[in-house]
């Protein structure tokens, strides 16, 4: 299978026209002395279809041929922090460690063994790192900066491909803008596209400047230009709006399977798919077969947790889905949610669901709450980052502001489909509260996840969020805050001895505070709502004590909160009793809370009880089942017994792609597809 890929990457190699200046930058590099004073930064940026995924592929290939480590990352395979991140570089580090020279050492933390594993593999050879779609790790750059990068080796070199140049943090520093080099990828000039056709057969001169002119040089609108030309034999006349779309369109006619095309437009509005989640969003079992062929389309690419569409691809047909068929779009989008909020409550808090979450929130949309977070056309251009060495100055600042700030907030909100108002007021003094006795250098050393910023893409900050994880090492600090002393004092000594949870594993979170520079900014209002929704999915313990204003009396109940008895307090003036607000997604009071996302949604959801394990006492059930490995008689216990993939994996302390591997077998021996048809099979048989 190796030789045949690189037999194809060779081939395809052989079609890649222009870019000999950019990798010459790139070889530059690493014909630098080896071990140099400290660790340096490549950045290629442009946009989407300029061909960034390409040009790391053919730097990956450049330095393997020179006996570098080259990891190559994804920064959509992985949730962004600072555990997920190094767990996934760790995964993709040792799995080039085939013959055993570097061994994987060192200290407890993901961080920690990531880059021992760097440091003893950087004394044999320099180490690439690289990452693609740069663009969507904003939310780590100041982690990147402060904590990542300057403890790599030295010689080490760090390549990053994303849609915009670095801007902030990484060139007002002086000593950042001497590690970092920055290269604008740009579209290929017409030498380089007319060789582009002439090595895809195309020779009528007439043809070939018509292609040049209307793809502009873009990489990706040229090669679909000439697979329209291979499909039809010439390019239309038809306008230049839209064009991009109108050659997508030709493209997908070199497959005029229907159903085919009918899962390329499913598989568009998903980010990653496999199988299973075609089949199930499309409510049909999809061939596998037929999914083969998805996988083989020239804009259709492996990713970490599946397979995705190129990204212009997927967001033009998804439009166009859109546009054409309203009612399947949101028919795909709403079993798009239900996939995920089964897969979130098949995993009942496991630590990597993370982007099962995240991926629930997109599809479901912000409904909760309507009048509260009704904005969200602009989410994307704010995001949650946690605060680092360099960012911790920003929360003292932020503090400061608005502590003397003058100015109370009073605003009003209307629910869309009832036209129901609601108020939204806090005086100065109440605002004042969000902060007093928050104890910021102490968070920061012991659990510097409880800060964080609300920044836009500017890095303008506009909310600071301090929710503090509940383990054994913070419990000391919660015990002294005037907030969540009630709450604690409330517990049974077997309640509190629970909260004595390792670091890595909370038991709970307790959200402090959560201050928004200006609370109307709905948009700014929705990325809150999303940072309480993703804690409150994790399986555990959520606990808060607000100001009681109007709004906060209405807020946490409709999102579920129940008041802690016994754990009242008064330590907002003016109030002789405040109560404290909790919500346990621990066990099966975790799917409550998800039928209830869902249903504010306006999401129906049924889930089928899980299929029970068959009785394996009767002979045809046990002659069945002799044909399979004792591991793969564990692994159909447990998918039947409703485990997803990563479930699986987690009980038998295997990786995920050992599941799939069995699953492939199991499947191959009963000559079968899906687990529909195992649950099928198996019944079958032990009837």
């Amino acid at each position: 299978m190796d030789l045949e890929y690189n037999s194809l990457a060779q081939r395809e190699n052989q079609y890649i026209v222009g870019r000999e200046a950019e990798l010459e930058r790139f070889s530059s590099m690493l014909a630098a002395e080896h071990g140099g004073s400290r660790a340096s930064v490549l950045h290629i940026y442009g946009t989407g279809g300029l061909g960034k995924s390409t040009y790391l592929r053919l730097c990956r290939e450049l330095s393997v041929d020179r006996g570098c480590w080259f990891v190559l990352m994804d920064s959509r395979d992985f949730v962004h922090t600072e555990d997920e991140f190094c767990s996934a570089l760790l995964n993709q580090l040792t799995r080039q460690n085939s013959n055993g020279k570097a061994r994987v050492t060192g200290g407890e933390s993901a961080r920690e063994r990531a880059l021992d594993w760097i440091e003893q593999a950087s004394t044999e050879r320099r180490v690439i790192i690289a990452l693609d779609t740069f663009e969507e790790m904003i939310d780590m750059e100041a982690w990147m900066r402060d904590r990542f990068i300057p403890w790599l080796p030295k010689g080490t070199v760090v390549l990053s491909a994303g849609r915009h140049p670095l801007k902030g943090g990484w060139i007002t520093s002086p000593v950042w803008r001497e590690l970092i080099s920055q290269l604008r990828l740009p579209p290929l000039d017409k030498e380089e596209c007319l060789k582009y056709t002439r090595l895809c057969g195309i020779q009528d001169a007439e043809q070939m400047e018509s292609i040049w002119i209307r793809s502009k040089g873009h990489p990706l609108t040229l090669s679909l230009a000439v697979a329209s030309y291979a499909y039809e034999g010439e390019l239309s006349k038809h306008s230049e709006v839209d064009w991009f779309g109108e050659l997508a369109s030709l493209w997908l006619k070199e497959y005029p399977d229907r159903e085919l095309r009918s899962v390329v437009e499913a598989a568009s509005v998903l980010r990653r798919f496999d199988q299973e989640l075609l089949s199930f969003v499309m409510e049909k079992e999809i061939d596998a077969q037929v999914v083969d062929k998805l996988k083989s389309l020239s804009f259709v690419h492996k990713s970490v947790n599946g397979w995705q569409l190129h990204d212009l691809m997927s967001e033009i047909t998804s439009c166009q889905l859109k546009d054409r068929a309203p009612k399947l779009y949101k028919r795909y989008i709403e079993r798009s949610a239900i996939y995920y909020a089964e897969a979130i409550l098949t995993a009942a808090g496991n630590k990597g669901m993370a982007w099962e979450i995240g991926e629930l929130f997109r599809y479901a949309g912000i409904k909760v709450l309507k009048a509260m977070a009704r904005d969200n056309t602009t989410s994307y251009s704010y995001y949650w980052e946690t605060v680092t060495e360099s960012s911790l100055q920003d929360v003292f600042r932020y503090i400061e502001w608005r502590e003397q700030c003058t100015e109370g907030i009073f605003g009003m909100e209307t629910d869309p489909d009832t036209g129901e108002q609601f108020v939204l007021e806090y005086s100065v003094e109440a605002l004042r509260y969000n902060f007093s006795g928050v104890d910021v250098r102490a968070l920061f050393q012991k659990a510097p996840e409880s800060l964080k910023l609300l920044r836009d893409r500017e890095g303008r900050v506009h909310a600071l969020a301090v929710i503090i994880p509940i383990h054994s090492e913070t419990l000391p600090l919660l015990e002294e805050d005037p907030l969540c002393r009630p709450y604690l004092s409330a517990l049974s000594a077997e309640e509190r001895s629970k909260l004595e949870a390792p670091r890595d594993r909370p038991s709970g979170w307790f959200m402090r505070s959560m201050d928004f520079i200006d609370l109307m900014n709905s948009s700014a209002r929705s990325q809150g709502v999303y940072l309480i929704y993703a804690h409150m999915c994790s399986g555990g313990l959520f606990v808060c004590s607000p100001y009681p204003s109007e709004i906060s009396s209405r807020i946490y109940p409709e999102l579920g909160f129940c008041i802690v008895d016994n754990a009242w307090h008064d330590y907002y003036a003016g109030f002789d009793q405040t109560p404290t607000y909790a919500i346990d997604t621990r066990g099966s009071k975790l799917r409550l809370f998800l039928e209830g996302l869902l249903k504010q949604a306006g999401i129906r959801w049924q889930q089928a009880p899980p299929i029970p394990l068959p009785e394996t006492r009767g002979t045809r059930m046990a002659d069945l089942m002799k044909q399979f490995t004792n591991r793969e008689q564990e692994v159909i216990e447990l998918v039947l017994s409703g485990c997803s993939n990563a479930e699986v994996a987690n009980k038998l302390y295997i990786s995920e792609v050992t599941v799939k591997k069995h699953l492939k077998s199991i499947y191959a021996k009963l000559g079968i597809n899906t687990r529909t048809q195992l649950a099928s099979k198996m019944m079958a048989e032990s009837g």
